[in-house]
């Protein structure tokens, strides 16, 4: 299931990387989506929005920031997994 997460992570961030003259290889497990500038906080809603969507699994994003490291590569996966 990681690694669908992970496939799907990639994919909705595929043309953001392009973009930025990145690629899903320079996505490491550590790496905050945010904090790095990759996404502002409202990209990052709308990405976990369309990770909901993409993998049918509700998550309590607000408890899961509070928690910390949900900005990260590490974080989402584990929201979703």
């Amino acid at each position: 299931m990681t690694t669908d997460v992970r496939a799907l992570m990639h994919t909705l961030l595929a043309s953001r990387l392009t973009r930025l003259g990145m690629s899903v290889d320079d996505l490491d497990d550590d790496m905050d989506l945010v904090r790095s500038g990759l996404l502002d906080s409202l990209a990052f809603i709308d990405l976990v929005a369309a990770m909901e969507q993409g993998t049918g699994r509700q998550v309590d994003l607000e408890r899961a920031l509070e928690a910390g490291e949900a900005t990260t590569v590490r974080g989402l996966q584990r929201l979703f997994a």
